[in-house]
């Protein structure tokens, strides 16, 4: 039924990121929406609509699990990937239940919750459905902004998901708008997410009382925000 659909040709990618304000910095999380406009070079499916089966939350956009069923989708379903590694939030999980079986305090009921959210948010996905001749994709997805430390907090996006490639010629921009209230600790736009060297060029204005962060590449970069409330 499923079919290997990884490396989808792509030549444009526009994403705006809102980072919605949840508190007034002692909160745990804000959320984060994110609209990301892609622009096919080509049907994915000549023949019939095609329906592509993406990760949406931060976490699981590192993994290219992208698949399409020939079989339009008119009910409940219930749709199988291949195997991946454990996350470290499912490790985490599994320490959270080794404690709880020893007797529970507030606190490892908290530190419980919170890891079983994060595992849960690891493995989100949507469906989008692409006719032929179709050339424009509209994703929406919403990912949060974990604590990471005193009032601050920080969200990474991958642009765009691993399973479609920017041809030549092609381009990525990204816009993120953060917060009122709020101040940029760093931003960044990692052409290699292990090279904190990569980092690429990135513009900063203040807008109608918020911040905004732009960048542009050719490539598949990590976007990754950290920021601070007053």
């Amino acid at each position: 039924m499923f079919e290997n659909l990884n490396n989808v040709p792509v030549n444009r990618v526009d994403t705006v990121v809102d980072v919605i304000s949840k508190g007034d910095g002692t909160h745990d999380q804000d959320e984060v929406f994110v609209t990301a406009s892609l622009g096919l070079t080509g049907d994915i499916d000549s023949s019939e609509e095609a329906v592509l089966i993406l990760p949406m939350a931060s976490e699981a956009q590192s993994k290219p699990i992208v698949r399409y069923t020939e079989e339009p989708i008119k009910g409940p379903a219930v749709f199988e990937f291949d195997d991946v590694d454990r996350s470290v939030y499912d490790e985490e999980l599994v320490e959270r239940l080794e404690k709880m079986a020893d007797g529970a305090s507030k606190k490892e009921q908290r530190d419980f919750a919170v890891a079983v959210g994060r595992a849960a948010n690891s493995f989100s996905v949507t469906t989008v459905t692409v006719k032929p001749g179709q050339r424009e994709l509209r994703l929406f997805y919403k990912v949060a902004a974990d604590k990471a430390g005193d009032r601050e907090f920080q969200f990474d996006i991958i642009g765009p998901l691993p399973s479609f490639v920017i041809q030549g010629g092609g381009s990525i921009g990204l816009i993120s708008l953060l917060p009122r209230g709020t101040t940029v600790v760093s931003a960044k736009g990692l052409i290699d997410p292990n090279d904190e060297g990569s980092e690429i060029a990135k513009v900063e204005a203040d807008m109608g009382y918020r911040h905004l962060i732009g960048w542009q590449w050719q490539s598949d970069p990590l976007f990754r925000v950290k920021y601070r409330y007053a």
